[in-house]
């Protein structure tokens, strides 16, 4: 772990560093390119004009495609070491990020199998149209909201939840994941969302309680053997994720438009379901249960629908506050929605962020629900879950807390969460406690179904939140207070810690008979950046390579040759030279106002020592375009590159171009040219004039 704890800074200094070594990269290849230039231009047979300033340009692309580039390849080898210099120093920046900057990866942590005391239709049963006699047993009308095992066990933190929303911002905001308080109890679980439009049908998934709770408590253990064993302090590993797959609650709901009904309208609009979950045309249905009586507040009822509205688990009605009492046509609107109801295998996972926030949903496999679904069949569980009034009466009880405006209503809990979302009042968010009108639930405009889309999505939630807590109450020990409930059913192996690091079996299963307990799969794994093979990195490595190479056959050769020199290695230097060479009519006729022909850029040239007018003892170094030649009729100089071996002296001097300067031997030199220094690596240099 970095001392800096951000991980987007810690990415940004590899990338500088991946950076720097781009930089030294091309350095270096400037260094060998540059290198050869002098060679040539000194002890070999020349060079093109267009290749004279390859060491500058070699690492700018379009130098490969210009009239310089073209004129230089009639000299073969020179051009070839450029461009794989270029190439090189064009690739040198990826690669170094490729290899240099780590990726994030998992890495296998352990994992064991975890068991669940029951049969599937214990955990994910799909009827529950019944009497429900082990939850009754420990969840009644008045304590339902209080246990989380009890299906109406998410209450209060659903209303605390949709009481931070309203029609107006739902849509912006969807429907955010729940955050940790939405439990009940000490567990918890967030949801998902997939909505289909406004008025389109609303889908939530949310983690089966049963195996998240035992799931949480094997994470937790995991986790203290993942640091005794391996002696890690926390800060060593970034993000931690464990994830097991099973069935989860899916609910879909689907609400019609609203209608204007009054005291003696009792037919009600509710959406049909057409094959296994697709929402079709709206259906008439004749409602007894519809009261005549005005309110001032809102209603709402569950209803079982018939066979022809297909695969619906239960259906609901939503009634408005009613309105003009006083003019003899008291009325009020209402939305009838369909509920369907199911389970669906999907992979839940902890939060590898921010660990042990949360549990949530992944690889839902929507096609897998249960129960199953036959075309024809009218069975009351094919294709859905089927509800009951007792399992229902628990869903949603009368509230405990009355949040009415008169004393005399005791709403349930889902009608105190629609009138906390603000779905009676105008403009909740001011506090105002105006009644919404009826006008304008029944306009067809946005707002109208916005509304509509926020009373589905409520109804879904509650729905979705009590499937979920079907079972719980088997993996608990429920004898004493509930706020001392221990998991049941959890025996760990004497030698726990090492068995689940090694991905064995670290939990002793529940019985002798397989069909009495659910085995499910955990998995652990960490996470972090590391350095790992891919196939970027095995086409980067390549390129760092070619560079190896040629760096270290740069090197063998100075060391062999024992001479090197830092001229000519800048524009200005080169300048310089050709400002004190002799001009090249014949080669570099008509060039003075630029180049046009790339065959001008073929002329080849050379550095050589020539004589000085003024002294035959003495030489300097020209840029010519012919044969090297001197006035001092020396033979020994006439071989290339001789008469500079032969600049050797007892001064070893970096190459540089020195203001003339007065010898010891000739007081009455004055100015007659520059004295120029050309270092030969590892031995000695002498000064001509």
């Amino acid at each position: 772990m970095s001392p800096v704890k951000s991980e987007t800074i810690n990415l940004m200094l590899f990338q500088l560093v991946a950076k720097g070594h781009e930089i030294a990269i091309v350095t270096s290849l400037g260094l060998i390119v540059m290198q050869i230039v002098r060679h040539e231009l000194l002890w070999g047979g020349g060079l093109p004009l267009g290749l004279l300033g390859a060491g500058l340009a070699f690492n700018h692309l379009e130098f490969f495609f210009s009239k310089e580039f073209y004129g230089g390849l009639k000299y073969v080898p020179t051009p070839v070491v450029i461009i794989i210099a270029g190439i090189v120093a064009m690739l040198a920046g990826p690669a170094s990020a490729v290899l240099l900057v780590p990726k994030s990866q998992d890495w296998s942590a352990g994992g064991t199998r975890f068991y669940l005391y029951g049969t599937e239709n214990d955990f994910w049963p799909s009827d529950l149209s019944g009497d429900v006699p082990d939850l009754e047993e420990l969840c009644g009308i008045d304590n339902s909201t209080h246990l989380g095992i009890c299906p109406g066990g998410g209450y209060n933190s659903l209303s605390n939840y949709w009481g931070t929303l309203n029609s107006s911002t739902f849509e912006t905001e969807s429907i955010r994941s729940y955050a940790k308080e939405l439990s009940g109890s000490q567990f918890y679980w967030p949801v998902s969302n997939v909505q289909q439009g406004p008025n389109g049908k609303t889908t939530l998934v949310q983690p089966h309680a049963a195996p998240v709770t035992v799931l949480q408590r094997v994470a937790e253990d995991w986790w203290g053997a993942l640091r005794v064993q391996k002696e890690l302090p926390t800060n060593q590993i970034d993000d931690r994720i464990v994830s097991a797959t099973f069935k989860n609650a899916i609910s879909s709901v689907r609400c019609a438009p609203p209608e204007k009904l009054g005291t003696n309208d009792t037919t009600v609009n509710f959406p049909s379901i057409s094959g296994r979950f697709d929402f079709g045309d709206n259906l008439p249905l004749e409602l007894n249960t519809l009261s005549p009586n005005w309110t001032d507040h809102l209603q709402f009822q569950w209803v079982h629908l018939p066979s022809e509205f297909g695969a619906a688990s239960i259906g609901a009605v939503f009634e408005t506050p009613w309105e003009d009492k006083w003019e003899g046509n008291p009325s009020r609107a209402v939305i009838g929605c369909t509920v369907q109801a199911g389970w669906v295998p999907a992979t839940v996972y902890t939060d590898k962020y921010t660990f042990w926030t949360g549990w949530y949903p992944w690889n839902i496999l929507f096609g897998d629900r249960t129960p199953a679904f036959t075309a024809g069949s009218d069975s009351s569980t094919n294709g859905r879950v089927a509800f009951g009034d007792h399992w229902l009466n628990l869903l949603t009880p009368p509230d405990a807390v009355t949040t009415a405006n008169t004393a005399s209503w005791r709403p349930s809990t889902i009608e105190s969460i629609f009138a906390n979302a603000g779905l009676t009042t105008s403009n909740p968010s001011n506090g105002s406690t105006e009644t919404t009108p009826l006008s304008a639930w029944l306009a067809e405009d946005t707002s109208s179904s916005e509304m509509v889309s926020l009373v589905q999505s409520i109804i879904c939630s509650v729905v979705v939140d009590g499937l979920s807590r079907t079972g719980s109450h088997r993996v608990f020990n429920t004898s004493g207070q509930s706020s001392e409930w221990t998991i049941a059913n959890y025996n760990r192996l004497p030698d726990f810690n090492t068995l689940i690091l090694d991905n064995k079996p670290a939990l002793q299963p529940l019985s002798n008979d397989p069909e009495r307990y659910i085995a499910l799969d955990a998995t652990m794994k960490i996470s972090g950046f590391s350095m790992q093979s891919s196939l970027s990195t095995y086409l980067a490595m390549p390129v760092l390579l070619v560079h190896m190479i040629m760096a270290t056959m740069h090197i063998i050769f100075l060391l062999i040759t024992r001479h090197t020199s830092g001229s000519w290695s800048t524009v200005g230097e080169l300048i310089a030279l050709s400002q004190n060479s002799p001009p090249a009519y014949e080669a570099l006729a008509n060039t003075g106002a630029g180049i046009k022909h790339s065959k001008t850029y073929s002329q080849v040239a050379r550095i050589c020592a020539k004589g000085d007018s003024a002294s035959s003892d003495y030489e300097r170094i020209e840029l010519v375009f012919d044969e090297c030649s001197t006035s001092s009729g020396n033979p020994e100089h006439s071989s290339p590159g001789r008469e500079l071996q032969i600049m050797r002296s007892s001064l070893l001097r970096h190459p540089a171009t020195w203001p003339k300067h007065r010898t010891r031997n000739d007081d009455a030199w004055g100015s007659t040219g520059i004295t120029i220094f050309v270092s030969i690596y590892s031995g000695s240099s002498r000064a001509y004039h």
